[in-house]
């Protein structure tokens, strides 16, 4: 991939600065290209005035303003993003069981496996 508007595009919704900056940098280095976004609420904002739609959204769960477990309600209710692949990132492990029923592509645990966060987007963005 290219690092030209071609490449696929990652959403990342994580609070942490310092968390999401590293995300961005992996995942730019593997030729993706990223938007970031603290909370839900941004990254609702975005998604709705976004001219790319991003392959898949990596969801922290826990983030002030709008949380992801309220994001991910709020996706589903909108038929123009409900369908974009969503990746849960927590460091609360249990959470893995308890987002089942968001209809989550899959659950990654902090700290995260890189490997696997790499195999994950690429397989989410498939």
């Amino acid at each position: 991939m290219d690092a030209g508007s071609s490449a696929a595009l990652v959403l990342l919704v994580e609070d942490d600065y310092a968390i999401r900056e590293s995300f961005a940098q992996i995942l730019e280095e593997e030729g993706y290209r990223t938007a970031q976004a603290a909370n839900g609420r941004e990254a609702l904002t975005y998604l709705l005035q976004a001219s790319q739609r991003p392959c898949v959204i990596l969801l922290d769960l826990m983030m002030p303003v709008m949380n992801g477990w309220d994001f991910r309600a709020e996706q589903q209710r909108n038929p123009a993003i409900a369908d974009i692949p969503v990746v849960v990132i927590s460091a609360d492990r249990t959470a893995g069981q308890a987002v089942g029923p968001l209809g989550v592509h899959d659950f990654l645990a902090k700290p995260v496996d890189i490997p696997r966060l790499l195999a994950t987007v690429k397989s989410a963005c498939q």
